[in-house]
């Protein structure tokens, strides 16, 4: 979709990944959209947080 717009999307995973799509899109001095895979349990160890995810 972002291509359509003259610039580039990016889907992550990892820390790496985002650094590098982080890194080329500030290169490109295009528009980007990163797309970033986030874990749902991360942060629910307190309890309260759960119904926010």
């Amino acid at each position: 979709m972002m291509e359509a717009f003259g610039g580039k999307g990016y889907l992550v995973d990892t820390p790496d990944e985002l650094r590098s799509a982080l890194s080329e899109s500030f290169r490109a001095r295009k528009p980007a959209v990163i797309n970033v895979t986030i874990d749902p349990y991360a942060g629910a160890e307190s309890g309260r947080m759960q119904h926010k995810n």
